[in-house]
């Protein structure tokens, strides 16, 4: 008997974690997921993810997949995955998909949503999923600097060192900022694009916010996809106020 591909919906609270892919010197959600699976069901197993999220960075739609002999209905396997694994991931679908499912290659389109708090004192309830903006930012600036991000452009200016990518053209689809339905003082920045090189999103609100409040120019964008000058862009946001909302593919299942 051939093992199946089965695919997860993951979400996590990525505070308390080095990162999804295992570290040699911190706890990873990838770990702690698959050493779930492997005292469930008693295999040795590698989830692949669509892609890493850093320290700190959380996730509502990470999707990863892994090889299994055992039989378990799929609706069990999550029932059981969410009774053992910590209230900081929750399984949120599992299916059996094709056997040459990739969530990293298949994957057609990636939103990210950042969070932004730009008022007076931080709320302790907001501390680990928003970052405070102390500047007074012009919104409509910000939104303006978001649609020139749109379309397809070399990001080369706008990634950190370290990633192994062999291109660095990316395409946007669609960028803007919009605020939360459940706290006026909170302002999302939100991206969708067929991918993203490392740090790429948290350089993007950076560079946004420093036009917002009138730090940077609204030419640096275009200039940085010229030249590839990352001094152009504005600095790496802070990781607590990143999380990954969905993955989409054209079939998963």
């Amino acid at each position: 008997m051939s093992a199946r591909r089965i695919a997860l919906c993951i979400a996590y609270d990525g505070t308390d974690y080095a990162g999804w892919q295992r570290q040699k010197n911190g706890l990873s959600i990838q770990q702690v997921v698959e050493e779930t699976i492997e005292r469930l069901f008693a295999e040795q197993v590698h989830l692949v993810a669509s892609g890493r999220t850093d320290a700190g960075v959380h996730a509502e739609g990470q999707v990863a997949a892994f090889d299994l002999m055992h039989e378990v209905p799929t609706e069990r396997l999550m029932a059981a995955l969410n009774s053992n694994l910590p209230e900081t991931i929750r399984i949120m679908d599992a299916w059996e998909a094709e056997p040459d499912f990739q969530p990293r290659y298949d994957a057609k389109r990636k939103t990210y949503r950042y969070a932004v708090y730009n008022a007076g004192i931080l709320p302790p309830q907001r501390r680990l999923y928003a970052v405070r903006e102390y500047r007074q930012i012009n919104w409509e600036l910000v939104a303006q600097g978001l649609k020139t991000i749109e379309g397809t452009h070399d990001f080369a200016a706008f990634h950190s060192t370290g990633s192994s990518e062999k291109s660095t053209e990316r395409t946007i689809y669609k960028a803007r900022t919009y605020v939360s339905a459940d706290d006026a003082d909170i302002h999302f920045i939100e991206l969708t694009g067929n991918g993203f090189l490392y740090n790429m999103v948290r350089i993007i609100v950076g560079t946004v916010l420093d036009i917002g409040c009138g730090k940077r120019n609204m030419d640096c964008i275009e200039e940085a996809f010229c030249t590839g000058d990352r001094d152009l862009t504005g600095p790496t946001a802070p990781a607590k106020g990143l999380t990954l909302v969905c993955v989409e593919y054209e079939k998963t299942r």
